[in-house]
């Protein structure tokens, strides 16, 4: 008779035993699934940074290459206008001089 009891509470926990351990199976099988999701999306967001950072990178050389551009204009029109300043030295010294001489 005792053996009886012992073998149905062994059962019974046994039993019980393999609930919980569906039940642990289930939440793992759920967080298992998040974190394919997570490293999913991680993977989509690193493509997208990569991909962000090359565009960034490429207008950071477009810019640069831009301001070269225009460095190289200033230089050329301020060359421009000091041969300019030279030339207006040049003709208001020659009217000055000639006024003199009047």
């Amino acid at each position: 008779m005792e053996n009886d009891k012992v073998f149905d509470l062994l059962t019974k926990l046994y039993s019980e035993m393999q609930n919980g351990f569906k039940e642990v199976n289930k939440r793992l099988d759920r967080v298992e699934e998040r974190l394919n999701k997570v490293e999913n999306n991680q993977m989509t967001m690193e493509n997208e940074l990569k991909e962000m950072k090359k565009t960034l990178f490429d207008g950071y050389v477009q810019n640069t290459e831009a301001i070269k551009r225009l460095e190289a204009k200033v230089d050329e029109l301020s060359e421009k206008v000091d041969r300019h300043d030279i030339k207006i030295q040049v003709i208001e010294g020659g009217k000055s001089s000639r006024r003199k001489a009047k």
